[in-house]
């Protein structure tokens, strides 16, 4: 009678503890983001990244991979093809999902719902729309249901709204992300994913309200610069995942209660370090063909530096600098400028050129990657004042607004608060008259409101002796070519008067 009670208590137990656990569900996240540049040793490649996921791939069925997107552009390559390339080896790495980023938008939307055709992979942003429609724009999905194995995951990718002042579009809107969050995570639940991972753009508190409310149930960031964010010592939710090393990708764990999910998740992050990855064959050569491509076309030495080139980020971006002096002068002398304002963020690189190296057209495509083109303008000195205060309101943040210049001498104190920074502006010694109209040689990415200069809007554009559809990258080429040696220098035209 007690042996057959035992077998009896130990057969429910045994049910008991089997079917807890089959109740347990498991998936892996790859993620990554910011790749603009296919093939860098010092970063990670996609040929790297792409065997950290055939490596995970191999071992669950319930894989899925997750591309941030922040890499349609800048780069070398994208200034002639606006991205055409990443998305063609992303193609090769088959992402279940990429959401969007800003720079996404480097070259308009068309470009971009252009890419979304020669992606075998859902492209996402659950917030960005057709003012007309008030749909997702042709291409763009609002939101998709990624499956793998016995998981299924909603996903969902939001664009803050600042990020139209950084790359206007034509058409395109950007709505604000709560009420699209919540509406969206709950067209999700009511489709029965286990859970809703969601992607993001901008760094807010918001993102951990929403994981703890359980809007969302696993939020994914990376951002290189993370550290100037002014939240960035602030505590974090440990499901949103957030990658600060350009090099690293994350491996994510996830382990939850089938019945519920959101309440039972815990997630366990490996960052993994790209550098220290062996590249999928397949994959590099594919980047190595790109490369080739590439300096068939741009390895020409075009000419010489005798000093040293500076294109730290924090160097452009806070202070005068060298190279950029160089480049504003250039543009005044091409256009018939009296003045010329560029912001730093068209310059690119992040490194420095030592005095005396060689300069390829592949150098200078590096460092002014973008496809804009010089405008000249008439602009009051009301106008132009009010663009350079607007340009230091983000100097603790090193944002790409911080105008560099050409033909006037401005003075400005960091330490002062936001919109009284700016102490003076001089043109031939003498202050600008705030009424009285000056030749501006800008860009054309200016002009449109980009960085939130929305000052020079309607102003009336000049037409100039030289061929004005150039890209900057052209027409600092040529001018190189020309002088073959380069001098560039600070010579005192933007001065902080904080460090006096």
């Amino acid at each position: 009678m007690h042996y057959r009670i035992f077998v009896t208590l130990f057969f429910v137990l045994s049910v008991f503890v089997t079917t807890d656990a089959m109740a347990e569900k498991q998936a892996i996240i790859i993620y990554d983001a910011e790749m603009p540049k296919i093939n860098d040793p010092s970063k990670g490649s996609y040929a790297q990244l792409a065997s950290l996921i055939d490596q995970y791939r191999a071992q669950t069925a319930s894989t899925f991979f997750i591309f941030g997107g922040e890499s349609l552009g800048p780069s070398m390559l994208s200034s002639m093809d606006r991205g055409a390339h990443i998305i063609d080896v992303l193609n090769s790495l088959e992402p279940n999902a990429m959401g969007i980023s800003k720079r996404e938008l480097s070259y308009e939307e068309d470009e971009l719902i252009l890419r979304t055709y020669e992606a075998a992979f859902p492209i996402v942003s659950s917030n960005l729309f057709e003012p007309n429609s008030e749909q997702s724009p042709e291409g763009i999905q609002a939101y998709t249901i990624l499956q793998q194995g016995r998981v299924k995951l909603g996903f969902m990718s939001i664009l803050d709204p600042i990020i139209l002042e950084k790359y206007p579009t034509k058409r395109l809107e950007v709505a604000k992300p709560e009420n699209i969050i919540r509406k969206t995570a709950n067209t999700l639940r009511k489709q029965n994913v286990d859970l809703i991972v969601f992607h993001y753009s901008v760094y807010t508190p918001l993102i951990n309200q929403l994981l703890d409310e359980g809007v969302i149930d696993l939020a994914l960031f990376k951002d290189q610069h993370f550290q100037s964010n002014t939240y960035a010592s602030d505590p974090k939710h440990p499901n949103n995942i957030l990658i600060k090393d350009e090099a690293d990708a994350a491996v994510i764990q996830l382990t939850w209660q089938e019945d519920r999910p959101s309440d039972s998740l815990t997630s366990q992050t490996t960052l993994v370090n790209l550098t220290d990855l062996p590249a999928k064959p397949k994959v590099l050569q594919q980047e190595k063909q790109y490369d080739s491509r590439l300096n068939s076309l741009l390895n020409e030495v075009i000419g010489k530096t005798e000093a040293t080139i500076n294109l730290k980020r924090k160097t452009l971006r806070t202070s005068e600098n060298s190279f950029a002096n160089y480049v504003a002068d250039t543009f005044k002398h091409f256009t018939g400028a009296q003045i010329t304002l560029i912001n730093s963020g068209t310059f690119r690189g992040n490194k420095q050129i030592e005095k005396g190296a060689q300069l390829t057209i592949k150098d200078i495509r590096l460092m002014l990657p973008y496809r804009n083109t010089i405008k000249l303008i008439e602009a009051t000195g009301q106008q132009i004042t009010e663009a350079l205060e607007h340009g230091m309101n983000r100097l603790e943040q090193q944002s790409g607004q911080f105008l560099q210049v050409s033909g006037i001498k401005v003075k400005y104190d960091s330490s002062l608060p936001v919109g009284k920074r700016l102490l003076s502006v001089t043109l031939d010694g003498k202050p600008l008259d705030p009424s009285k109209n000056y030749k501006v040689a800008t860009l054309d990415y200016l002009l449109k409101g980009g960085d939130g200069f929305n000052m020079f809007k309607n102003s009336k554009i000049l037409p100039y002796s030289q061929i004005s559809n150039l890209t900057l990258s052209d027409i600092m080429t040529v001018e190189i070519q020309q002088q073959k040696i380069i001098d560039p220098e600070v010579d005192g035209r933007l001065k902080d008067m904080s460090t006096e």
